[in-house]
């Protein structure tokens, strides 16, 4: 099997006997259909059982628009082909691209059913982070502002679901979604994002289990799966399997509750770049439980202290390389302290070559009574904000940025700006009753479309 450029299809030639419909694979961001064919029993199991695989490779860092519309086109040459229509299982944006095909492009009349296996029908919130203040010096970097990373923040997803999900053509197709709730092991590829996207909700490490599900849709199983494990065949086969049929009847819905998420958990980022050694500074105020230090960085050999106001030193980092899909190539250098002493803290960095970075810590503390979350929730006149607003136009593949800093966000007319996306970083400073330090980042995006509706 050879994989190609974007619009190439090929079969699984070594699939006999086959029956039914045929089965089109389709990969997500920042990948190809490979992630169907390497390291993935997927293929040898949907030959086994009898169903011809089909599999094409889209633009790994082009919008749902661009995929979709090359996509509709290829439908049309497949059903030629089979003269049957096809069902189509996606993994991550693959299920928005298909969902575009076959609303927006036509693609409705080439296709029986839609699996999407942990789709970010909604958009993700790590798209609204690669895109922030922050994490600008390394996404700059690592050229991982994408248009496919761009279109996937959470409120252009709101403007794409409300011109989608009112098309009588997504009751016509049956759409079948499954979610995840697995991180991996500790410190593993999609430890951090699961950890970051935890004051979210349940994700599995790159979406979550809310944006996996739309409300047309019927969701099978939300399971203990990774955003790579819910795309092996072994995994996710026996509830594929029943629908496949020609007829869907007796689809066994898998366990579909959450478990409820304990405490809290803030986060505070900042980034930069830095030759010889880097430093970055932050406070841990009275009541934390934990914290994780997550330095991000285009890296892999650099060296890290972490120092406590105690003046212990801590040097036992892991490092995994990311598979979220929206920081690729970067490095997650991770350390995790419980019970951290409150006061100054300081990260140190020592690098042979020039380094981008992102530093995020993730501050957990008890759900009850935390002073901190109240002031951050109630405009207190001890917590500074200051605004950080990217305003991103939606010219196709040109994102130039005007930015503007405030401590007024209610000032800023932001439907006076052209169609595109405002992403908003809020950085919060201030002290605790107890008198301690304490900082802060919240990231919220804005999207205004072509006549002045805003999501």
């Amino acid at each position: 099997m050879e994989t190609g450029k974007p619009g190439h299809w090929f079969i699984d030639e070594e699939a006999a006997n086959t029956d039914g419909f045929p089965i089109l694979f389709i990969h997500g961001i920042n990948t190809s259909s490979e992630t169907w064919l390497s390291d993935n029993d997927m293929i040898p199991i949907t030959r086994g059982a009898g169903y011809q695989s089909v599999f094409i490779e889209l633009y790994p860092g082009e919008d749902m628009w661009k995929n979709g519309e090359i996509l509709a086109e290829r439908l049309g040459e497949m059903y030629e082909y089979f003269n049957k229509k096809m069902i189509v299982v996606t993994h991550s944006k693959g299920g928005i691209d298909a969902q575009t095909a076959l609303v927006h492009y036509g693609a409705s009349p080439y296709v029986e059913r839609v699996i999407t296996l942990s789709s970010p029908h909604h958009g993700s919130e790590l798209a609204d982070l690669a895109f922030s203040k922050w994490a600008g010096w390394l996404t700059d970097a690592l050229k991982s502002k994408t248009n496919a990373v761009f279109s996937l923040q959470t409120a252009y997803m709101k403007g794409f679901r409300s011109e989608t999900d009112g098309s009588h053509l997504t009751k016509n197709i049956p759409i079948y979604t499954f979610g995840g709730t697995g991180w991996g092991a500790a410190y593993s590829e999609l430890f951090w994002g699961g950890l970051y996207l935890s004051r979210f909700g349940q994700s599995d490490g790159a979406v979550l289990v809310k944006s996996s599900r739309l409300s047309y849709a019927k969701e099978v199983a939300v399971g203990d799966w990774t955003h790579t494990t819910i795309k092996q065949g072994s995994e996710v086969f026996p509830y594929l399997k029943d629908l496949y049929k020609e007829e869907v009847t007796d689809v066994v819905y898998g366990e579909l509750s959450e478990m409820a998420l304990e405490g809290e958990t803030s986060v505070l980022h900042r980034g930069g770049e830095f030759e010889g050694t880097g430093l970055e500074r932050f406070s841990v105020e009275e009541g934390v439980e934990s914290i994780t230090v997550n330095w991000i960085s285009d890296q892999k050999d650099t060296v890290y202290e972490l120092i406590g106001p105690d003046g212990n030193v801590y040097k036992n980092w892991s490092v995994a390389l990311d598979a979220t899909g929206y920081f690729p190539g970067a490095y997650h250098h991770s350390i995790l302290l419980t019970k951290p002493v409150s006061g100054n803290w300081e990260v140190k960095a020592a690098s042979l070559q020039k380094e981008h970075y992102m530093l995020s810590i993730l501050f957990h503390k008890k759900k009850e009574g935390s002073p901190l979350l109240n002031a951050l929730n109630e405009d207190a006149p001890s917590v500074k904000k200051t605004y950080t607003i990217h305003h991103l136009p939606m010219k196709s593949g040109k994102h130039h940025s005007k930015i503007i800093t405030s401590e007024d966000l209610s000032s800023l007319p932001l439907a006076d700006f052209e169609e595109g996306i405002h992403n908003i970083t809020t950085d919060l400073e201030g002290k605790t009753a107890q008198g301690n330090d304490f900082q802060r980042t919240m990231i919220q995006t804005v999207y205004v479309d072509g006549k002045g509706n805003i999501y």
